[in-house]
């Protein structure tokens, strides 16, 4: 069976429905492990006896596909499917999932697996010296169980956080940071005089005459307010004669 598209596989499998004699029982132990080592002798095995599962993990991809379709409903020998120590709930368990055997599925992909395991571009010359980029896509094929998105270096990285700190400011200051005194407000009180000075309704003389230079004073005469005026009226209009 070709494995070309089993490249970017996780080399860790999860087996699930594991017989409690496995984690109890050094003879079971030894028959359950023998089933895998069958496949990779070099594989290591990672026992979770709370969630009656078994973290196998192999030292190539083409291992672990053989491993897990062959081992799909392995079952431990009738002689060593036995526990009377336990009570009657448990053993009736063990008992049901002794006659489904065991499940074996990939381990979920990392990011750095597929990325170790994706083909990289090859850069050839071309005939003017430039590099030209040859991209093989006969192995680019994902399996079913590969749910991850691939990053091809060929796509614009995102950008860096540069100013990421403005969002999520250190616990304490940088070396050599100082506390800065606040500046006072700067306040015109010449501007704030003048306005007070000022009265609704009345002229204001801006600027003074300067007799030296024969320059006119600048005043500023308000405009009459439109309730000054009262309301106004409209001043009624005859209607034109109707001509037959």
């Amino acid at each position: 069976m070709p494995f070309r598209h089993c490249r970017v596989l996780q080399k860790k499998l999860i087996v699930t429905k594991v017989p409690r004699e496995v984690y109890s029982d050094v003879a079971s132990k030894t028959l359950f492990e023998n089933v895998f080592r069958h496949f990779d002798n070099a594989c290591s095995f990672v026992y979770l006896p709370s969630f009656s599962r078994v973290l196998v993990t192999m030292s190539s991809t083409e291992a672990a596909f053989m491993a897990r379709f062959e081992t799909q409903g392995w079952r431990l020998p009738k002689t060593t499917n036995s526990s009377p120590h336990t009570d009657g709930t448990e053993n009736h368990l063990n008992e049901a999932s002794a006659e489904q055997g065991i499940r074996c599925y990939f381990a979920e992909i990392d990011d750095q697996d597929v990325q170790s395991a994706r083909p990289r571009p090859k850069l050839a010359l071309g005939a003017a010296g430039a590099s030209v980029k040859q991209t093989s896509f006969e192995d680019e094929e994902l399996t079913d169980e590969n749910t991850e998105e691939e990053i091809d270096e060929g796509y614009l990285a995102p950008p860096k956080p540069s100013r990421l700190f403005l969002l999520s400011p250190p616990a304490s200051p940088p070396v050599g940071w100082e506390p800065r005194v606040e500046a006072e407000p700067c306040i015109n009180y010449d501007l704030l005089s003048a306005i007070a000075s000022m009265e609704p309704g009345k002229t204001h003389e801006l600027h003074p005459p300067c007799t030296e230079r024969q320059h006119p004073s600048i005043v500023v005469t308000p405009c009459e307010s439109l309730a000054s005026k009262g309301g106004l009226r409209i001043t009624p209009t005859a209607c034109p004669r109707r001509t037959e």
